[in-house]
């Protein structure tokens, strides 16, 4: 059986701060937030209508859909102010598969179109491309 993760129906961009290393993932990509009672993860890579996102192995996501909350910036300062962008969108959670050393990564797609977060992603593709670190947390949407 062939892994539902390598069925890409658009051309994937992959960001280079989030490349497939364990060693290279800093301390604070799955620290929690604050705001929230969901997992934090780290947006891996993106394509049209679509991303990947990496969360903790000790925080699976059990659910079909959630909505998605961009973080930019490093959880690692001296405050504990999180910066939220509020772009965010609702994703539907389309397969899942263990990365070893890693977490657990997942493959997502948008529900509605041109949400802010797909819009924040497509729009600033060049400097995620050159390194900069999307987190995002996953908060649970109601049925």
């Amino acid at each position: 059986m062939t892994n539902p993760a390598e069925h890409r129906q658009y051309v994937r961009t992959d960001f280079l701060a989030a490349q497939h290393d364990a060693d290279s993932l800093p301390g604070w990509v799955f620290k929690p937030v604050q705001f929230s009672q969901g997992p934090a993860g780290l947006v891996l890579n993106m394509s049209d209508g679509g991303l990947q996102v990496l969360t903790s192995a000790t925080e699976p996501l059990d659910d079909a859909r959630y909505e998605v909350v961009l973080l930019l910036g490093r959880a690692d300062a001296d405050t504990d102010d999180e910066q939220v962008s509020w772009f965010n969108g609702i994703v539907e959670r389309k397969w899942s598969r263990p990365v070893p050393r890693m977490g657990i990564l997942h493959g997502m797609c948008f529900v509605a179109r041109n949400s802010t977060a797909e819009q924040f992603l497509a729009g600033h593709k060049a400097a995620l491309e050159s390194g900069q670190w999307v987190r995002c947390v996953l908060l649970k949407v109601a049925s």
